[in-house]
């Protein structure tokens, strides 16, 4: 029985070493672990959460000024120690970091593990809620016969109808399809949960406000936006410009006639005025000559007999 009590005691003392042995030189002299405070705690995914606590100035003294935070709340995949958070304690002990949870993050309660000289010396808890779905529609207001861009994000639903794409509604969309009796247009849901499409709007489209919201999965999106309508312009026919106006104008004067130089006399006038009267002047004369010549042979026949 001694003896047993003997190996105990010795078996007691050495886990006792190994245990100083193994205990890392920056863990901090307290043996109450550090408790890791975060703020705002919930917090919504998608928002930032601030991790603060002390480690005492002992600890500041130590590797354990240098300090390192992580936890399945902080990283995009299944490896808490993807995103750490690293931050160093002010001589007091104090630290403080500030991270953003990924939007995507699911809703739940994650650890957080504080590390400092290669052993973890504390930690807390963190309550995560899952981020709304977001819908928005740029531009806000529009002219009817132009077009929008609706977009939006859907928290991730791996497997579900929601993965893949969702139903947009809104009397101001073109009815081309409907549900429930109101115009529908669809949109893909990307890996990341964002989706985006682009619409036209009905130039007939009245002037209105139109609330627009969303379906997937057989469950309505959660979020809406509102597009501001104005009524396009009445296309108005542009006359023909009217003719000139002529007024009467005053008659031109007449300028009293130039008296002309001798005007080109056509041939029959020539013949008329001057060749034929020639000609009878010249026929008188004949006719003059012979009978004066006629008259002096009578007179003086001897003179021509000779």
């Amino acid at each position: 029985m001694r003896v047993v009590r003997t190996i105990a005691a010795l078996l007691l003392a050495a886990t006792a070493m190994l245990a100083v042995v193994a205990a890392p030189a920056s863990a901090t002299t307290s043996s109450t672990a550090v408790v890791v405070q975060a703020s705002p705690n919930p917090v919504i995914a998608g928002h930032s959460v601030t991790l603060s606590g002390s480690v005492g100035p002992q600890g500041a003294a130590t590797d354990c000024a240098d300090l390192i935070l992580y936890s399945l709340a902080f990283t995009r995949t299944d490896d808490p120690t993807a995103a750490p958070v690293y931050t160093t304690a002010t001589p007091s002990g104090a630290f403080s970091a500030t991270t953003r949870i990924p939007r995507a993050k699911a809703a739940g309660i994650y650890p957080i593990h504080l590390r400092c000289g290669g052993a973890t010396v504390g930690g807390g808890s963190l309550v995560v809620q899952a981020a709304p779905s977001t819908l928005q529609v740029s531009p806000p207001s529009i002219t009817a016969g132009d077009t929008v861009t609706v977009s939006g994000w859907l928290p991730p639903a791996p497997g579900s109808a929601c993965a893949t794409g969702v139903t947009l509604l809104s009397r101001a969309f073109v009815g081309t399809h409907e549900f429930a009796d109101v115009p529908a247009i669809g949109a893909a849901v990307k890996a990341d949960g964002t989706f985006t499409v682009t619409t036209r709007i009905p130039r007939a489209k009245a002037a209105g406000t139109y609330d627009i919201t969303g379906r997937c999965g057989g469950g309505n999106l959660g979020a809406s936006a509102t597009l501001v309508v104005r009524a396009a312009p009445t296309p108005t026919t542009t006359p023909a410009p009217a003719p000139p106006v002529t007024h009467p104008q005053p008659p031109t004067p007449t300028a009293a006639p130039t008296p002309a130089g001798p005007a080109s006399t056509p041939a029959s006038q020539l013949v008329s005025r001057w060749v034929i009267p020639g000609l009878a002047a010249v026929a008188a004369s004949t006719l003059a000559a012979l009978g004066m010549w006629l008259l002096y042979r009578r007179q003086h026949p001897a003179s021509l007999s000779r």
